[in-house]
Formats: C-alpha cells, sequence, structure tokens
C-alpha cells in the first residue's frame, strides 16, 4: 500500500465492513456507492474457492496467489486525521501512530480501525479538547436548592455562559475588552471548551440587552405597587467636566414591608442646569416609568436651582397629582443641611484645623518621615497609626480626621523633637480646644451616620435627631470657651433656616411612631419654641388630618367594598330576627323594641377615625427596645388601621438624604473613568442602573456580592459622605 500523502488516483479495492468503512463524508453519493460495488465484488470472488481465484488471477508474476489485494492509497476513515500511517512492510503490516500521544497500533490490510477510534475517543491523554462531552449528555453537580445541597444534572449552556459573563462585567465593573485578554481566553478555554469566546462589542450588546430585561422587570413590579413612591436626585459632572448627569433614585415600600431603593435613570444632562431644565427631565423620566402620578415626595440638596426646580413642577404638571396639595414634597437632605452647619461652625477654629491637616500631609510626605513618626509613637507608647488628612468639603471627614489626631497627641509631640524641620506643633491650649471641639462635634457626627443611611433608619428616627442639634447648639452658647461661642452664633441662623422649611414631614413621621406619637413632638417643640409650641402644634396636626382625610376619600371605597358583604348579611339577619320577634304579642316584643332602641343609640354616638384611635391609645410600652422594627409593628395593623397604614407606609419611604443618588457618583465615576472616558450615555446608564438591579437582587435575599473591582477603601467611605453644595 502506498503512502497516504501519494497522489495515486487508483480506486481503493480494499474492502472493509460497511459499518466500518469509514468513507469520506466529501464522496458523492455515485462514488460511495461504485466503491462499494467494488469491495462486493472481491468478496464474490473470494467466497468462489480456490478455483476460481485461480481462473480469475491474472497471468504473471502473481500466478499461484489465493487471494491478492491491493492496499488503500488514500486513508479515508475519518480516525486516520489523527494518526499516521507507517511504512507497509513486506508482510503487508504497518505502524498508525497517534499524533498526540505517540501510541503505536500495528495495522494491515485484515485489521480495520475500530482499535484507533477506541484510543482517540477515551484512552488517548493527550488529545485536544479531551473533556469535550457530547452536547446532549448532561453532567452531575452539586447545588444549593432551598438550603440544601443537592446533586443536579448540569449541561453546558452557551446562552446561559454569556449572560453571567455580562452579569459579571456588570456587577463587578470590568471593561468590555476583558473578553480580549490573552490569559483570560486562555482560561475560558481550559474552563469550557465548548464556550465560544465573544468579542467586546458583542459583550456590550449583552449587557444592553440585560438592561433592558432588568428595566421591563422593574417597570412591572413599580406598576403593580399599590403605593406612593418618593425620590431622590442630584447632578454628576465627570473629571474632565464637558459631560453632565442626572440621578434619579425610586425609594418605597413594597407590600411585604420591606424599604427599597432602585436607581432609575441616570440620564445625560446638558447645561445649563437651570431649575426648569431639572424640573422638565425629573418629569419626563417619571412619565417614562408611569410614575408621575405616584409621586409623595422629592428630596434635593440645597442648590438655588433644586429650589427653583421644585416651584416649577408645583406650579406646573404635578400640581394636582401630589398629597396635601405638595405641602410635603419638598424635602431637604438632611446631611447637606448638617454640613452647611457644621462647616460655618468650624471656620471659627479653621487656623488649628488647618495646622492638624498640615501635620498629616507632612508625616506621610516620605517614607523617612513615616519611619521617625513610628519611632515616636514607640517612644510614646501610643498605638501607632497611619495619618489621615481630611476632605474639606466633608465635613465629618475633618471631624474624623480630628479624632485621629487626638489618639496620636502625644506622639505627634514627641515627633516635634525628633524632626527639627517640623514647625507646625501645637500647643497644649490647642490640643484642649480641640477636645472641647470634638465634645460638641460628636452628636453633630452621630446625627450625619444616621442620616446617610439609605434603607435604614426610617424616616421617624430623625426629627429626634435634628431637635438634639438644636439642643447641643443652644449648650453650646454656655459654654466657657469664647470660639466654642462664637460658633454656636454661626450655627443658630443656619439650623433655623432649613430646619422650619423642612421638619413637617419628619414631624409627621415622629408622629406614626407607637413610641412618640405626639408625645415626643410637643415635648421638642415646648424646647425649640418656648412660646409658640401651641401654634406649631395646631399646625402639625392640620397637615396630618389632611393627608389622612386624602387617603381616606382614595382608599375607603375599595375597604368599604371588601367588609359590605360580611356586614350586609348581619344587617339582614338581625332584621329578619327583629321582625319575628316584633310579630309576637308578648314580652319578647317589648325585649325587641328596647333592643332596636339601644341600638339607634349606639349609632348615633360619634366614631372615632383611625387616626383618632390610633392618637388615643397609649405608646406602645412593648416597643420600646433597642432594635425596634417600626415597618413590622405597622404590618401587622394593617387590619386595624388599613387606611392610616398605607399613609404610613408612604412617609416612612421617604429619604432623609439624598446620599442614594450621591452613592451613584462612586460607581458613575469608576464606570466613566479616564481610560473609559469613550462609553457612550446609553452604555453608562445601563451599567449604572442594571449594577443597582443585579446588586439588590442578591443583597435583599441576604446573599454577598463583593466589591466592584476598581472600588478602593477610599471610594467605597465616599458613599456614606455627603459633599457640600452651596
Amino acid at each position: 500500500m502506498a503512502d497516504p500523502g501519494s497522489d495515486v488516483s487508483e480506486p481503493d479495492l480494499e474492502y472493509e465492513a460497511e459499518d466500518d468503512m469509514g468513507l469520506d463524508p466529501n464522496y458523492t453519493p455515485e462514488e460511495i456507492e461504485r466503491i462499494q460495488n467494488e469491495a462486493r465484488n472481491a468478496d464474490n470472488v473470494d467466497t468462489q474457492g480456490p478455483a476460481a481465484t485461480d481462473a480469475a488471477a491474472p497471468q504473471g508474476e502473481d500466478v499461484g496467489n489465493k487471494k491478492k489485494r491491493k492496499f488503500r492509497e488514500v486513508m479515508t476513515a475519518e480516525v486516520w486525521k489523527h494518526f499516521t500511517k507507517g511504512e507497509v512492510q513486506d508482510d503487508g503490516f504497518y505502524n498508525a501512530v497517534c499524533k498526540y500521544c505517540g501510541h503505536v497500533y500495528q495495522m494491515g490490510n485484515q485489521r480495520g480501525t475500530g482499535s484507533m477510534r477506541h484510543h482517540y475517543k477515551k484512552g488517548c491523554k493527550k488529545r485536544p479538547n479531551r473533556n469535550q462531552r457530547d452536547k446532549l449528555q448532561k453532567m452531575l453537580q452539586t447545588s444549593n436548592v432551598a438550603g440544601e445541597n443537592k446533586v443536579v444534572a448540569w449541561q453546558f449552556n452557551q446562552a446561559t455562559c454569556r449572560r453571567n459573563l455580562a452579569i459579571m462585567v456588570i456587577v463587578h465593573e470590568y471593561p468590555f475588552n476583558c473578553v480580549t485578554h490573552h490569559y483570560f481566553r486562555e482560561f475560558l478555554k481550559e474552563l469550557q471548551p465548548q464556550f465560544k469566546l465573544i468579542s467586546r462589542n458583542t459583550l456590550r450588546s449583552d449587557c444592553i440587552d440585560i438592561y433592558d430585561e432588568e428595566k421591563e422587570l422593574l417597570y412591572e413590579e413599580l406598576g403593580k405597587l399599590n403605593c406612593k413612591m418618593s425620590f431622590s436626585t442630584d447632578l454628576w459632572t465627570n473629571n474632565s467636566g464637558d459631560r453632565g448627569f442626572m440621578a434619579l433614585t425610586c425609594h418605597y415600600i413594597d407590600d411585604s414591608w420591606k424599604i427599597r431603593k432602585r436607581i432609575i435613570n441616570f440620564a445625560p444632562l446638558p447645561s445649563p442646569h437651570t431649575g426648569k431644565h431639572i424640573a422638565e427631565a425629573f418629569f419626563s423620566m417619571l412619565v417614562m416609568w408611569n410614575l408621575d402620578k405616584k409621586a409623595f415626595s422629592l428630596v434635593v440638596d440645597n442648590a438655588s436651582s433644586n429650589d427653583a426646580c421644585i416651584r416649577e413642577l408645583l406650579n406646573g404638571p404635578m400640581r394636582d397629582a401630589l398629597p396635601a396639595d405638595g405641602s410635603v414634597f419638598h424635602q431637604r437632605c438632611g446631611c447637606h443641611i448638617l454640613n452647611l452647619i457644621v462647616q460655618d461652625g468650624i471656620s471659627v477654629v479653621a487656623d488649628e484645623i488647618k495646622k492638624i491637616r498640615e501635620t498629616m500631609k507632612y508625616l506621610r510626605h516620605s517614607q523617612a518621615r513615616m519611619e521617625r513618626f513610628e519611632l515616636a509613637a514607640s517612644q510614646a507608647k501610643v498605638p501607632f497609626k497611619k495619618p489621615a488628612w481630611d476632605v474639606q468639603t466633608r465635613w465629618n471627614s475633618t471631624y474624623l480626621m480630628l479624632e485621629l489626631a487626638l489618639q496620636l497627641r502625644h506622639a505627634i509631640d514627641r515627633y516635634a523633637t525628633l524632626d527639627k524641620h517640623y514647625t507646625m506643633k501645637l500647643d497644649d491650649l490647642e490640643w484642649e480646644a480641640m477636645e472641647a471641639l470634638m465634645d460638641c462635634l460628636k452628636v453633630f457626627y452621630t446625627a450625619t451616620l444616621k442620616f446617610s443611611g439609605t434603607k435604614y433608619p426610617t424616616l421617624n428616627y430623625f426629627f429626634p435627631e435634628f431637635c438634639d442639634v438644636f439642643v447641643s447648639i443652644k449648650n453650646m452658647e454656655k459654654s466657657a470657651y469664647p470660639f466654642i461661642v462664637l460658633m454656636a452664633q454661626k450655627m443658630l441662623p443656619k439650623w433655623e433656616r432649613y430646619w422650619t422649611s423642612g421638619n413637617t414631614l419628619l414631624a409627621i413621621a415622629c408622629v406614626m411612631d407607637p413610641r412618640c406619637k405626639l408625645t415626643v413632638v410637643e415635648y421638642y417643640f415646648k424646647l425649640i419654641y418656648p412660646g409658640d409650641y401651641g401654634w406649631y402644634m395646631q399646625n402639625l396636626n392640620a397637615c396630618i388630618n389632611a393627608l389622612f382625610k386624602e387617603y381616606l376619600e382614595a382608599y375607603s371605597t375599595s375597604l368599604q367594598s371588601q367588609t359590605d358583604g360580611s356586614s350586609g348579611t348581619q344587617s339582614q339577619s338581625q332584621r329578619r330576627q327583629t321582625c319575628g320577634e316584633s310579630s309576637s304579642a308578648t314580652v319578647t316584643n317589648i325585649r325587641a323594641g328596647l333592643k332596636i332602641l339601644l341600638a339607634e343609640k349606639k349609632t348615633a354616638e360619634p366614631v372615632k377615625s383611625e387616626l383618632e384611635q390610633y392618637l388615643s391609645e397609649p405608646l406602645d410600652g412593648t416597643a420600646l427596645e433597642e432594635k425596634f422594627d417600626i415597618l413590622a409593628w405597622w404590618k401587622l395593623k394593617v387590619h386595624t388601621y388599613p387606611v392610616l397604614a398605607r399613609l404610613t407606609r408612604d412617609i416612612l419611604a421617604v429619604p432623609a438624604s439624598t446620599v442614594a443618588s450621591e452613592s451613584t457618583f462612586s460607581t458613575s465615576g469608576r464606570t466613566l473613568s479616564v481610560v473609559r472616558n469613550s462609553l457612550n450615555d446609553e452604555s453608562i446608564e445601563a451599567l449604572i442602573c442594571a449594577q443597582d438591579w443585579l446588586h439588590s437582587k442578591v443583597t435583599e435575599k441576604g446573599g454577598e456580592v463583593g466589591a466592584p473591582l476598581w472600588a478602593s477603601a477610599d471610594t467605597t467611605s465616599d458613599d456614606t459622605i455627603c459633599g457640600s453644595q452651596a
């Protein structure tokens, strides 16, 4: 038999069983039929016996051979793609060598290729795609089902793998071109050879598709909720300053009484950022989500453009859709109010704070200074901590810097003796003043931490916090330190300016706390307005009653229809019983008349409303626990106060700050970074919104997603800190 690579074109006359002929699939039907006929003719010649063979054999050098076959010139079996054919020996045998592992099989004209196929499929350990299984064959794997590990069948699915890859890129903020990285592709090939790698453009399209799917699901979910929605919004500009965006976050309490928040838009907002422009963008977003009739309140910072935006909305398209004629629609960001108040106060000690800030920068300037400072801390017997300075527009970072400086006070004093070039040392009086300042700012810092929560605490907690801030400022006016008295004089006007315009809804939320009700509100009003607290209480009661009346008119009809059936049945049976009793001319008839008279007297008495009944009941003593869940309490009271519970549900969903929207800017800063500045607006909104939705699905079930790839400790902490805007 000639070498497989030769150009011999003679027909192949060697016959194998039809099941093992291994004919090339590229042959035409006519060629296959011709080869099979020739093979059958060769078999017929063999079965006629020696005489027939001798008679059919040609004369010449082959005379005397009983059976002489020609070897195949071209190896047509598919398995020969993976084997190399050796030279044919005199006895007709030759070697078939595996191209991958070098295993040798002795072949001949009487041997088929079955052993070679078995070796390639199951025996060869070095062949490519060894782990590749039949696409229809399923594997067994362990899976956590309902909290239990179970063995389930698994089958490779290209679409599912692509979806999971896109979700990973969205949630962990990987770049689209990660699929082009060499070793990432090598890793995926080894992990699952059946997975067909995609391009960066295909990955982007997959991310957009996931955003569209999740957006449709969220649209349906929000449409099914029978409650009002509150919103927080803020503006953001990228580092280069050429692209502006508006973030809109929706806050609500779902039917299971769990507080939720979703970023529903991160849309481009070209300049100018005027109040009218912001109002038009906000309203168009609500219309797109079909939430313009479900709006309850909007939380914004204290920028003048936001005040103009609120005026445009109240005098324009949302005028008739808001509860209480929009009196509780505009809510100011509590974190910004506290930031503005404290910034005005600490400006009195700006020089001392600057000294500490420059000290921190000086110590972190070089490795040599850090080593010397560590030595100073060791000599002063102070636990070593790395110096850190603040972000000047974030007052709570200033508080943390001062707190760290006081902990390192003795180490800093000792360092001044080791480094002659250090000239910013604070004397004892300045350190003492910083300690007094920290005592005053502690209440502000605690309130800021609470206001920075996006899912908890609910709005009922913040009225006492604001009032405590006021009491703290009043106490600062009595301080023995003149600079603290001066701080209080600068803080108080700022507090009164913002508190007067934003305390109504906070007070109503406090009233809806069964531990507080009107008692706590009246107590604080007497402290803040000792001469006019009665007038403020009257306005508060009027606002609560107006809101309750609107909700009663909106929801009482549906609630009444649910109870009319049972009450109607009872009244009919009572009337039948009364008629039966009145039909007898006995003493029973007299008693029946008495019953009718008592029933009429009872119905003539005024019935208390849900609000009056709730306020008249004593404070809930069982709710005085530290970990009191007000949402769980009201969930149990839905049947007792059906209308009031709806009102409370909408009030408690109002956020106390714009942190939920501002935290989006940490994500957007990483998404639209310097190296990814070419992302278009559609991709940016899809990545940011889809990340929030997918992340919420996991965390709300108690799972953990993990920090994004590019998130550092500093950017993560920024999520809970509000900046300053005038």
